[in-house]
């Protein structure tokens, strides 16, 4: 019998052309795109979609409405420039512009000092560390509007609880402490651009606190005792061991305390409104300003003539979040290389006061080892073990001292709050029992649950706080990993955008951001909270999601691949489960910052059913009249439950940090 052998022939030949091409295919995309991009754009899918939908487009259309003379919801005709040069030519701007620049130096300067000091004496306390770290991070934690509430009732100048302690200080030490009559502070334009620094230094310090132990939690304690060994003393360890060891970590949190500071809208409008006569008002409350009298247009030109100050820092905050990435350790970028260029003059200055300040050490360490030394032999009288001992004594006041100042001015405000809240309306009214309440009360916090809606905000705000952390961890998880562990073209791109969500203020995208929801009917809907908090979570997020995944040896996720597991099940059963103190750690900030926003929630949520604890607790404000005994009482039940949260998961906050998001 004959065997066809045509038939095998024919259905060999395609079988064999199919693969090639596909392959080819794969080739060519792979060159194109990068070696991983399938998943990369697959993970970083969630987080491209809530930029581009929360972030791009308003910021888009905020663009383009400076450009048009915009008057409330009417578009007018195209101005081209004119609404920046409006701004250029208005003595307004430019003191806003000069207060904005004034109080965030001054603010970034004192919290990088507090919270160096504070890490590392918190660094050294044996015992007792995770409960004086935890009340030092509570003012990180208390929402906006109740700060505001605090410093509002301090720096009152007839009963406010800073000028009633310089007083009582002045009696008690017969002048020698205190002032008789007490400040101004926000009531006086002298003070009240400085007093609104007390405020953000009071709030950010913890931040900086935090990543700075967590950062000298990374350094290897071998540096240390090599230094030693080679005869450096204290000092000389903090100058040539602990500084380089922070070097990473100073430059990010300095970076985002920076950003932030500068864009700070919510304190200063809560506490003064830009008064008095404009000495606190920032650029932000000047685009608000804008808003109110419906100037749309010059509004946004006010904001993106800062948008160039923000894009440096922004810059150079990318090209240290980036560190380490993959494809990312090639040479610098050409926009990196022109600002340095651009930046020559402030490089020189700074190369100037590096070498005068290790002058001027030197000359210190000889002067005060001399005189110390000196003392301590005196004080000895020449013998050794008591001069060991008086070391060991001096050593733990440097730890003592510190740790307790920052203590009283971070918990002093609280002792206020708390004493406030269990006074009666007529202690408050009259001044009497000024620093203990007289008799206890507790009719405040009866009317606060029995007769207020702070029910119906609390759940409300643990609504909004669980789904806008869901999408946060999840959507940093999945983004971080594909930006950090896969090669995709696109990357530094997405990197940036992150970034760029920290170069204007809330203010500025209210407006577009309350269309789009419009839009989307959300508009009275908790889940335009829910979708707006994530996106401004994500640069920090994303920051310390990448370091951790750094710290991951990449062999893991290699030897699942060669197991047959595909991208996400390597990440979702290997790696995803190593992070879980960083994904514990992104969950904090993420319901700190749901717990705490003020100003989209009031601007978004107008219905009493939806209202949240924020705004809720700011509606108890109504024009100068202050219910401070109902206030300070919401504002304990509000705080007690994020510090005590903390206090229980700050370990997860310092191993999630430590790990790897510290590390340059």
């Amino acid at each position: 019998m004959a065997v066809p052998l045509a038939r095998p022939q024919v259905t060999a030949l395609p079988a064999a052309r199919v693969p090639g091409a596909r392959q080819r295919w794969d080739s060519r995309l792979r060159r194109l795109l990068g070696q991983d991009w399938a998943p990369g754009l697959l993970f970083a899918l969630p987080l491209i979609v809530l930029l581009l939908t929360i972030i791009a487009w308003p910021f888009a259309r905020a663009l383009w409405m400076s450009f048009h003379s915009v008057f409330g919801p009417r578009w007018g005709a195209w101005v081209g420039f004119r609404n920046y040069a409006q701004q250029l030519e208005d003595p307004i701007f430019w003191r806003s512009f000069l207060t904005t620049v004034q109080y965030t130096v001054e603010a970034v300067a004192l919290k990088f000092l507090i919270g160096l000091v504070a890490a590392l004496a918190l660094h050294n306390v044996k015992r007792f560390s995770g409960i004086l770290t935890a009340l030092i991070l509570a003012p990180f934690i208390v929402p906006e509007v109740v700060t505001a509430a605090i410093f509002r009732l301090m720096f009152n100048p007839l009963f406010g609880g800073l000028n009633l302690t310089l007083q009582a200080l002045f009696s008690w030490t017969g002048g020698l402490v205190g002032h008789p009559q007490g400040f101004g502070w926000t009531g006086d334009p002298a003070l009240a651009i400085h007093s609104m620094v007390i405020v953000n230094v009071w709030k950010g310090v913890p931040f900086f606190t935090l990543l700075a132990l967590a950062g000298l939690k990374a350094i290897d304690r071998e540096q240390y005792d090599a230094a030693a060994v080679d005869g450096a003393n204290a000092w000389q360890r903090f100058l040539h061991v602990t500084l380089p060891g922070l070097r990473y970590v100073i430059i990010v949190e300095t970076l985002f305390s920076t950003i932030s500071t500068f864009n700070t809208f919510g304190l200063v409008y809560l506490i003064t409104g830009g008064g008095p006569g404009g000495a606190t008002r920032l650029y932000a409350l000047r685009t608000y300003e804008l808003i109110g009298s419906l100037r749309y247009g010059q509004a946004v030109a006010v904001a993106m003539l800062m948008a160039p100050i923000l894009m440096l820092a922004v810059v150079f905050l990318g090209r240290y979040m980036r560190a380490g990435q993959r494809g990312a350790e090639g040479p610098p970028g050409l926009a990196f290389r022109v600002l340095l260029a651009l930046c020559g003059p402030l490089r020189l200055a700074v190369v100037l006061l590096r070498r005068t300040f290790w002058a001027l050490n030197a000359l210190g360490e000889r002067l005060v080892g001399g005189a110390g030394g000196a003392l301590l032999r005196r004080l000895s009288g020449a013998d050794a073990g008591r001069e060991r001992a008086l070391r060991r004594a001096a050593g733990a006041l440097l730890v003592a001292l510190p740790v307790a100042a920052i203590a009283l001015f971070e918990l002093y405000p609280f002792y206020w709050i708390a004493i406030t809240a269990f006074k009666t309306n007529l202690q408050v009214q009259q001044f009497s029992s000024v620093f203990w309440p007289d008799p206890w009360t507790l009719e405040h916090f009866r009317w606060l649950f029995s007769e207020s809606q702070f029910w119906t905000w609390l759940r409300n705000t643990v609504t909004v706080a669980i789904g806008a952390t869901a999408i946060g961890v999840s959507v940093s998880a999945l983004g971080a990993y594909a930006l950090v562990r896969l090669r995709w073209r696109g990357a530094g791109f997405v990197s940036t955008a992150i970034l760029l969500t920290y170069l204007m203020p809330g203010i500025m995208l209210v407006v577009p951001l309350y269309q789009v929801f419009a839009n989307l009917h959300l508009v009275n809907q908790l889940g335009s909270l829910i979708l707006a908090y994530p996106t401004f979570l994500m640069p920090f997020a994303c920051w310390l999601l990448m370091g951790y995944y750094r710290s991951i040896p990449e062999e893991l996720e290699e030897a699942a691949l060669i197991d047959g597991a595909n991208r996400f099940q390597s990440w979702y059963r290997i790696v995803l489960p190593l992070t879980l103190p960083a994904l514990m750690a992104v969950a904090l900030f993420a319901v700190t910052n749901a717990w705490n926003e003020f100003l989209f929630a009031f601007v978004f949520i107008q219905s009493n059913s939806a209202t949240t604890l924020p705004v809720g607790l700011g509606r108890l404000i109504v024009g100068d009249v202050f219910a401070w005994g109902p206030i300070m009482a919401a504002s304990l039940v509000m705080s007690v439950p994020v510090v005590a949260f903390y206090a229980f998961s700050q370990r997860f906050l310092v191993e999630g940090l430590t790990a790897g998001s510290v590390k340059g």
